[in-house]
């Protein structure tokens, strides 16, 4: 009996009342409730970093592309303020048309990559046109970030690359996540491109850059 009575009482102290399935749910939801914000805000930052950087990264290759083919080379803008922004860099003429999806149509955002035939195209599909690499990049990825461009000394949207002089017009593009937080990348007259924090940020620090 004894024995009996024992096995019932471990069962017993084993299982989970409905108080404490109560308690631990209304714990739960306090916490996730705190956490939330948090990751959301890391979200916004990630994605402001991200499109900030590939844009960087984008204007790097630009002039690496101007470099080491010996030609002009320039990276275009079309954008507004807002969440809806698309951009594309060439090689190949004097201006490209960022409406244009297709690398083998007329007026592409493309750059010319042998791709190992023996035979490269000039850049406008007469020779082989598979060696056409289309490089145009829109907002799509990078949800809720606005772009802005501003001060470019071409006078228009997009910054060329000189490669006789190893000089590029200058510009600053605004990069500002959809919590307000911005991050700067600006292009000097020797065509180098740094990402800084504007004074005016509501960020104090983010991924380790400086202020401008």
């Amino acid at each position: 009996m004894n024995n009996h009575n024992r096995i019932n009482s471990v069962h017993y102290h084993a299982g989970v009342t409905l108080l404490e399935l109560m308690i631990s749910t209304l714990i739960l939801g306090i916490i996730i409730s705190v956490a939330m914000p948090s990751f959301s805000g890391m979200g916004d930052t990630q994605r402001l970093i991200g499109a900030t950087e590939q844009i960087y990264n984008h204007i790097q290759q630009t002039r690496s592309e101007s470099v080491s083919k010996n030609s002009a080379a320039y990276i275009k803008f079309e954008v507004d303020g807002t969440a809806s922004w698309e951009y594309g860099f060439s090689t190949v003429s004097g201006t490209c048309s960022l409406t244009v999806t297709v690398p083998t149509t007329a007026n592409a955002c493309v750059i010319v990559v042998d791709d190992g035939d023996g035979l490269v195209d000039p850049g406008d599909g007469s020779v082989d046109n598979e060696d056409l690499v289309l490089m145009r990049f829109i907002d799509t990825e990078w949800r809720d970030v606005k772009l802005n461009i501003n001060s470019f000394s071409s006078g228009n949207t997009q910054i060329d690359f000189n490669p006789v002089r190893g000089t590029s017009t200058s510009g600053q593009i605004n990069v500002e996540s959809g919590n307000g937080k911005q991050l700067n990348i600006n292009v000097s007259l020797l065509g180098r491109p740094t990402i800084c924090i504007p004074s005016t940020s509501t960020a104090t620090a983010i991924g380790g850059y400086t202020e401008c």
